[in-house]
């Protein structure tokens, strides 16, 4: 049986929201899933490690008023917590009635700490991931986080799972106290559910009500478009039997634009002879659905067969069902920093301001920054991080060209190259340079960043007068060839290099990299992504 810690105290957290705290040896426990620091928690001890133990929450015997004061406005919040509706041993600053709350999806962890105390936590976080390096870089100054434009209804994409298997936590619509060390059973409640999977879990669907990360408009299009799937007959596929029919419902939004996108994802192997006649009658519903017509302005289908339960496979097919195959969205600037005269003083005194919008096509499959509103913010405020910019911008995860399409709008740089893995989205890159009047100064490339010279090795040629270097990588951070290759430009081109980053750890690792080779860097901006969860973007530019 797992060894049970009783009343640990959380002493921080580090990103990813893993909680520190330690045993009575001294030893560390990291702690997922619901660590907040000053809390004291049960834990059941899940690893262990020579110098470490992993541990989950079992229980939450206090909160620490001093951070947990916020409104819990979702009405499916992390229901284990709320089975206990412990209160502070000191105040009351936060507590929950069981019986108006349901069963809990496991996101939004961050709600019942007030934005403030989010934003405080993750200023912490991004501080806590620099501590070592700034022993080397005494000078380096972490900024005031910037804040979100929403709090809530900020997301412009969702993706939702059908399945057959519900967490077991509800009795008569009401939340269902455990017994004391029983773990939650999970059982077939449903044999037709969709929503968001259980954490943690693959096969089960925690079947909710609304996202309040959605704008109501989605809810209520999510709402809309599952009814008709479950009264067409047709069965919610099975993880664990890898048989029924449908899979998944993506919903993508134009925040600045009103547009809705719907992607469909079914498993249609699985059609017999009678499912196929319910399906072409499903597909005639959809087809002439009035509010379908009103509110959708594309909605493709995706066939996807494959085992793995992900939207999309490399063998499944998306078709375009009704309307066009993408949708738009607009990024808008008001005294927007445009690229200014050179200047050698620093107080920025020849400062040049204009509006714009700037349109994108987005497609099914397509990656677009997930909070638009924020999007606009961290843009402005990387263009005003790496200043005057002239010559040719190098964007080295380039996706829909959004980053580096938008310098380019703004006058920093003269031209662009950028590089992408995925082809689909270069093809977006390329119409979205064309749509804003830059066809004629841009070059996409679909190839991996860590590949781009060797496989493609004319491009170099493209990168005379180098003025800046963007990179936008995965949670993974850089591959050792990508730090390699900018390394290397560095000894042909003074430029500067623009850095977003969505995960600390790896940012603090390629920084330590890349001060090797010649680059400073004087400031960390950190901006918040998404509320209500840990995650945090950053800015940072080397020069």
């Amino acid at each position: 049986m797992a060894k049970v810690l009783t009343r640990v105290k959380i002493d921080k957290i580090w990103y990813g929201w893993i909680g520190l705290a330690r045993m009575s040896d001294g030893k560390r426990i990291l702690i997922k899933w619901g660590a907040l620091p000053g809390s004291i928690v049960d834990l059941r001890i899940v690893k262990q490690r020579k110098d470490y133990v992993e541990a989950h929450i079992t229980r939450i015997q206090e909160l620490d008023p001093k951070i947990v004061d916020g409104e819990v406005f979702c009405p499916h919040f992390f229901s284990w917590m709320q089975n206990e509706n412990k209160k502070s041993n000191n105040s009351e600053p936060w507590t929950l009635n069981p019986e108006l709350y349901k069963v809990g999806c496991g996101g939004c962890k961050w709600q019942m700490l007030s934005y403030k105390n989010q934003l405080q936590l993750k200023e912490d976080i991004v501080n806590d991931a620099f501590t070592k390096i700034k022993r080397k870089l005494p000078d380096l100054q972490i900024l005031s986080i910037i804040w979100s434009p929403q709090e809530r209804n900020y997301r412009n994409k969702i993706e939702f799972s059908f399945g057959k298997y519900i967490t077991n936590t509800l009795k008569d619509g009401k939340m269902e106290p455990l017994e004391e060390g029983k773990k939650k059973e999970v059982t077939v409640l449903s044999d037709w559910s969709v929503w968001f999977h259980k954490q943690g879990e693959f096969s089960k669907i925690v079947d909710i009500d609304a996202c309040a990360l959605i704008s109501d408009e989605a809810n209520m299009l999510f709402h809309h478009i599952k009814e008709l799937c479950k009264t067409s007959g047709l069965p919610a596929y099975d993880q664990m039997t890898h048989q029924g029919f449908f899979r998944h419902i993506v919903i993508r939004e134009g925040t600045n634009t009103d547009q809705m996108l719907i992607n469909l994802a079914v498993a249609d192997h699985n059609l017999t002879a009678n499912t196929t006649a319910q399906w072409e009658s499903f597909l005639e519903t959809i087809k002439n659905d009035t509010i379908l017509h009103e509110k959708v302005n594309t909605l493709v289908i995706t066939y996807n067969n494959g085992l793995a339960d992900i939207i999309k496979s490399s063998d499944c097919e998306t078709k375009t069902f009704r309307w066009e195959w993408h949708i738009f969205e607009k990024l808008i600037f008001k005294n927007a920093s445009k690229n200014p005269l050179p200047i050698d003083n620093e107080n920025h005194q020849n400062d040049s301001w204009s509006s714009a919008e700037i349109s994108f096509r987005v497609s099914p499959f397509s990656f677009f920054q997930t909070n638009t509103l924020w999007a606009q913010q961290l843009f402005n405020q990387a263009m005003n991080m790496v200043w005057y910019i002239e010559g040719t911008v190098l964007d080295l995860y380039c996706g829909t060209g959004s980053i580096g399409i938008t310098f380019l709008k703004m006058g920093k740089g003269e031209k662009l190259v950028g590089i992408e893995i995925v082809e689909e989205a270069i093809t977006d890159a390329r119409y979205n340079a064309k749509i804003n009047g830059l066809e004629n100064k841009v070059t996409f490339l679909a190839n991996p960043a860590e590949k781009a010279f060797t496989q493609t090795p004319e491009i170099k040629d493209k990168l005379n007068n180098l003025g800046l270097v963007i990179i936008d990588p995965p949670r993974d951070g850089l591959h050792k060839n990508v730090v390699q290759m900018i390394c290397d430009l560095k000894r042909e081109s003074d430029f500067k290099l623009l850095y977003i980053s969505c995960n600390p750890v790896t940012m603090v690792r390629d920084i330590e990299l890349l001060i090797q080779w010649w680059f400073t860097i004087k400031e960390i901006q950190p901006v918040d992504m998404f509320p209500q969860t840990h995650h945090i973007e950053c800015i940072w530019v080397l020069t």
